[in-house]
């Protein structure tokens, strides 16, 4: 019994060691900050709506899929800078026999005209992702573009990993959360934000486009 005691006692030593170096890197952390974008100084004046496609994710019965498409559209239409119009799944499948597209893949042909004729937008949205680890340490990786509808064009682009497993990252969602408790927004941000996917999400939602050029 005594042995036993002496190895919980050493064992609790270490994970309390352990678990304060954890804090001390955190403390000593930067918010992580996006860098491997691609932003023009300013939007085109005439950039004032935006079809927002469904997130694409290689595995369609993913679970992610289940709230990415919200919590992406409500951080973008939270950031003002144009009028956002969904694009949903179950018109992509009806038009084009895919419900999501991914921005790397070959559009059907006359999509980007189809899209224009349904919306009335100037320019449209794709977001791919991939990486995703819905269990500690959550992990997801976003590649985004805001592309022209008539020419094609980028307007803004962003490839980036959030991974809590890196501390810069864990202060980013804690600062993040604190905001999202003091606006008191849904019951659905409670919690700690890099512990349900859910959450993190909408950290990382808010984060990418945050970096999306102003007007």
């Amino acid at each position: 019994m005594r042995i036993f005691t002496l190895f919980l006692t050493v064992i609790l030593m270490v994970t309390s060691c352990r678990k304060f170096e954890e804090e001390k890197v955190v403390a000593r952390a930067e918010p992580f900050v996006p860098k491997n974008l691609y932003p023009i100084e300013r939007l085109p004046a005439y950039i004032n709506r935006v079809a927002v496609m469904p997130c694409y994710y290689p595995d369609p019965d993913s679970t992610l899929l289940s709230f990415a498409d919200d919590v992406f559209f409500q951080e973008l239409s939270q950031e003002r800078i144009f009028e956002t119009v969904s694009i949903e799944p179950s018109f992509l499948k009806r038009a084009y026999g895919e419900a999501r597209m991914s921005s790397s893949s070959t559009l059907p042909e006359g999509f980007l005209k189809a899209i224009e004729a349904n919306t009335m937008a100037n320019a449209i949205l794709f977001v791919d992702l991939s990486s995703y680890k819905p269990y500690k340490p959550m992990s997801l990786s976003v590649r985004a573009k805001l592309v022209d509808i008539k020419s094609g064009e980028f307007h803004w682009a962003i490839d980036e990993t959030f991974d809590t497993g890196h501390a810069n990252v864990i202060v980013g969602a804690s600062i993040f959360q604190e905001k999202e408790q003091v606006r008191a927004l849904s019951q659905k941000t409670s919690g700690s934000v890099i512990q349900s996917p859910r959450s993190f999400t909408k950290y990382i939602a808010s984060t990418v486009f945050s970096t999306l050029p102003m007007r």
